[in-house]
């Protein structure tokens, strides 16, 4: 099969984003070109290169204790690189019905500022563009980064996102949200590169990386605030479907008799868990919010709620379970106490022998961490950059 060839400059350009991706993995403990040549398998000559010229362009630099021997060149241990933190940034955000919530990082990926702006109720979906771009403007300014030094801008939007069109498809709780070009709109005003996802995704693919579950490289995760959407982290990689759009969780019907959901369908996973706590729906809380104190006093009600959300999730999981065979699950609540109180009674529920799940999948629980989600956008901004 014939394709177009691979020009010596893209080769060079693949060769050095390797190996910057492999330094850049190696965080503060740092890496060396013997051992970049071994997991390469590139020559030491050109490895050599590669790393005369990231040095040269400020990208890396020997890691602290290696200095001396760098400059000394004895060839005694080998020196140790780093990424230089301060040579690139990386900006992520994610936002919300209720919450713009936006964060600066390093190159090494260390968080050097964060903020969290509340929306009002009628915020309309250009309201929300003015603000990310007046606040990233504002932020660069005042931390003296210009824009050159930024390598993107990552934004993990609510709704089904389409990320081959680079929009977000409809999310009907912000007025206008609906088929937005939004890489477009801020990339052309920021004058900086945009990359979209959604916003469970980027949430999910940081704890898959940072949360501390033994997910065995498999997780999907549930987020519950107004709605409720999941995502599936797999070898790293976030699963898309084929059409190169997330994954719609809250929307898998459960019975189409079932309530009204607000993508206009009846019975879908979101509808149910939503008419289970309306009262958070309309004050724009997150689901269950107010069952916390009740949980934790053993409040029957609040228990019988919690129950009844665990049946609805535990089809769906059973839905996803079929199609995906997620090796663990994790969810993400409003508080410790609900989240761990949905994963106890999802536990119970699964403890029936399936004929179709040969291996029950280990469930967990978490708090939900908006820097959490702020820092999984910034991954994917250096995922796509190193890719």
């Amino acid at each position: 099969m014939q394709g177009n060839p691979l020009r010596a400059s893209d080769l060079r350009v693949h060769n050095q984003n390797m190996v910057l991706a492999l330094i850049h993995a190696s965080k503060n403990l740092g890496t060396s070109q013997s051992e970049v040549v071994q997991k390469t398998g590139l020559k030491a000559p050109t490895i050599f290169r590669i790393f005369s010229s990231l040095e040269e362009e400020g990208l890396i630099l020997p890691a602290q204790g290696n200095y001396e021997e760098a400059v000394a060149k004895k060839g005694r241990r080998p020196v140790l690189y780093v990424v230089s933190k301060n040579a690139r940034y990386t900006i992520g955000l994610e936002f919300w019905t209720a919450f713009l919530c936006l964060g600066v990082f390093d190159f090494q990926g260390e968080r050097i500022y964060s903020v969290m702006h509340p929306l009002a109720e009628s915020v309309e979906a250009s309201q929300v563009i003015d603000l990310i771009v007046s606040e990233i403007n504002r932020i660069l300014s005042e931390l003296s980064i210009p824009k050159q030094k930024v390598i993107g801008v990552g934004v993990a939007a609510p709704g089904q996102v389409d990320l081959a069109q680079k929009r977000v498809r409809y999310y009907p709780r912000i007025e206008g949200m609906k088929d937005i070009a939004l890489v477009e709109e801020l990339s052309g005003r920021l004058g900086l590169a945009v990359m979209i996802h959604n916003n469970c995704s980027a949430l999910a693919f940081s704890e898959y990386r940072y949360g501390g579950f033994d997910h065995q490289g498999s997780m999907f995760t549930f987020l519950l605030r107004t709605g409720v959407n999941g995502a599936f982290v797999h070898d790293d990689e976030i699963y898309v479907n084929s059409q190169n759009q997330t994954i719609e969780t809250g929307h898998i019907p459960i019975d189409s008799d079932g309530p009204r959901c607000s993508c206009g369908s009846r019975g879908c996973l979101q509808a149910y868990l939503q008419d289970l706590d309306p009262d958070s729906v309309e004050s724009r809380l997150a689901l269950f919010e107010g069952l916390e104190e009740r949980l934790r006093s053993g409040d029957v009600s609040a228990k019988r709620t919690i129950e009844r959300a665990a049946g609805y999730l535990v089809i769906a999981m059973k839905i996803l379970t079929r199609l995906l065979a997620p090796k663990s699950y994790l969810f993400v609540g409003c508080c410790d106490a609900v989240a761990q109180a949905l994963r106890e009674q999802v536990e119970h529920l699964l403890s029936e022998p399936d004929a179709f799940c040969s291996e029950t999948p280990q469930i967990f629980a978490t708090a939900y961490d908006p820097l959490l989600a702020q820092k999984g956008a910034s991954d994917l901004v250096l995922q796509e950059y190193f890719r």
